[in-house]
């Protein structure tokens, strides 16, 4: 059961989100979820499953990138040069919410505070300060995080060892800690995007 202290998001409000992977990786087949752990010397757990909102379409309304795949080309490091795996996810798998889906927003840095303070690690784990215990948040029923673009502004500039920190949140994400998600068929894609949407 959800915590009562965080609200969830409407599992409507999410964007349009899609899984990148290399040609030769398999779709993320919910049967075969990896369950996330916590990890010792990170803040993003292991596993899960992690996806991004779509930020283009193809004419036939299937996704064709993601802001994560965006992000590879642009990661905006002091090199100015893409990531050494841009170019190569070029599998954009569809992914949407179950019905009655609990997923937490972060958009302020109150959101991720509140979700550090519900969820907190031992005192002796070295991430206690900067992330909440994600095996704690599943097992409470949440089914996935999402962090929008406004989530990771605000807390752009806070160190991971020393608070809550989105540390290695490269862009806009929705972070899986259940399955509580399906694949949308590129046939249901397409006929459910007569035009292609565009989101910010």
């Amino acid at each position: 059961m959800a915590n009562v202290e965080l609200p969830p998001l409407d599992p409507n409000s999410l964007p349009p989100i899609a899984h990148a992977s290399t040609e030769a990786a398999a779709p993320p087949d919910p049967r075969d979820f990896p369950p996330v752990r916590n990890q010792e010397n990170f803040n993003r757990p292991e596993h899960g499953l992690w996806c991004s909102p779509v930020t283009s379409w193809s004419a036939a309304g299937a996704p064709t990138a993601t802001a994560w795949t965006s992000w590879l080309a642009h990661p905006g490091d002091i090199t100015g040069q893409p990531s050494i795996h841009a170019g190569a996810h070029t599998r954009i798998t569809a992914v949407t919410p179950l019905p009655d889906t609990l997923i937490y927003l972060i958009e302020t840095q109150a959101d991720l505070d509140r979700l550090v303070a519900t969820f907190t690690l031992p005192a002796d784990h070295l991430m206690h300060r900067s992330t909440p215990d994600w095996e704690a948040m599943a097992s409470a029923g949440w089914d996935a995080v999402y962090v929008s673009a406004a989530g990771l502004e605000a807390n752009a500039e806070r160190h991971v060892m020393t608070g809550p920190s989105l540390y290695g949140w490269d862009c806009p994400s929705v972070l899986w800690l259940r399955p509580a998600y399906r694949l949308i068929p590129p046939q249901a894609e397409a006929s459910a995007q007569k035009e292609p949407p565009s989101y910010g």
